[in-house]
């Protein structure tokens, strides 16, 4: 199912990569240092609390674009009473000193509106909006949108920020502003594929 297909290997490489400290070299053996450091910082999980911060489930069938789609347990070959999950979504604690209080969302699965691979990084909002029109106003606006720094691993590689800058004019209104680049056409087609890099790895 997705848990062991993604989230014990795929999702837990990426979210090591994140939270893993700065290598001491850029070489395998420090990478792999790093990143199981930020591993074993993972917290393990009892019984009660895999319920609490980890749901699974499966798709069923539906209507998209006009098209139907059968539900898991009516695709070919598949028991009508499988209990394999095609979806996963929970959270991770790292327990360190960077990542105490700071939550890892993970989320994966078959038949999603979207097919893709990236990284949300959603930053603390600030304790006081600076965006205020008058001193009597609350210093704390929770409709300001946090910023975001998203990085696209799949299907195109690159990167977006997402911020909140002043409109233009006399006022203190605030509009989402995005900075984004992603890899064009022709770079991903002359970009070698995944299973192509692990072999040059492997061979090198």
């Amino acid at each position: 199912g997705a848990l062991k297909d993604m989230v014990q290997n795929h999702i837990l490489q990426v979210v090591a990569l994140l939270a893993m400290e700065p290598p001491v070299a850029f070489s395998e053996k420090e990478i792999r240092t790093e990143k199981i450091k930020a591993l074993k910082a993972i917290r393990i999980y009892n019984e009660e609390e895999v319920l609490e911060n980890f749901v699974r489930g499966q798709y069923a069938q539906g209507e998209l674009d006009g098209v139907q789609f059968k539900g898991y347990r009516e695709e070919d070959k598949v028991d009508a009473q499988s209990e394999t999950e095609t979806f996963v979504a929970g959270k991770f604690t790292i327990d360190n000193f960077r990542w105490s209080g700071v939550p890892f969302y993970v989320r994966t699965g078959k038949r999603l509106t979207e097919k893709g691979t990236r990284i949300n990084i959603v930053f603390k909002q600030v304790p006081v909006n600076v965006f205020k029109t008058s001193v009597d106003e609350p210093c704390d606006d929770t409709t300001l949108p946090p910023n975001v720094l998203t990085i696209y691993i799949q299907p195109t590689e690159g990167f977006s920020l997402s911020l909140n800058g002043k409109e233009v004019g006399q006022g203190f209104e605030t509009e989402p502003i995005k900075l984004e680049f992603r890899n064009s056409a022709e770079m991903v087609e002359n970009s070698p594929e995944a299973y192509e890099k692990l072999l040059l790895d492997a061979l090198n």
